[in-house]
């Protein structure tokens, strides 16, 4: 297959002995490319967050049990953007994600 024959010419690492990537790597037929979408809205919201909160201090015990008791502790119950936005006092932003990957 193609992908076998372009994968050690752009890695610089040889295909093992029988190996065939496309029956090897299952992320490409399934439905991990949503999963890996969650994973990344994950980290905006956590940049966010520790730029708004705990950047200039991430030992803050204050702004620590803020996010205990309004992120975590109301758990799977209400919607997490409401969670957020009273964590944050305002709704999340994409903004410090953004700068933290040098794209702003």
């Amino acid at each position: 297959a193609l992908v076998d024959e372009m994968r050690p010419r752009l890695s610089l690492v040889a295909n093992p002995p029988g190996a065939n990537m496309l029956r090897s790597f299952g992320h490409l037929m399934n439905q991990y490319s949503a999963a890996y979408y969650g994973y990344m809205w994950a980290e905006v919201l956590s940049a966010d967050m520790f730029a708004t909160c705990f950047e200039a201090d991430p030992f803050d015990k204050d702004a620590g049990m803020r996010y205990r008791k309004l992120v975590l502790a109301p758990g799977g119950v209400g919607k997490i953007s409401e969670h957020l936005a009273r964590f944050l006092g305002r709704a999340p932003s994409q903004e410090a994600f953004l700068r933290s990957r040098g794209i702003v």
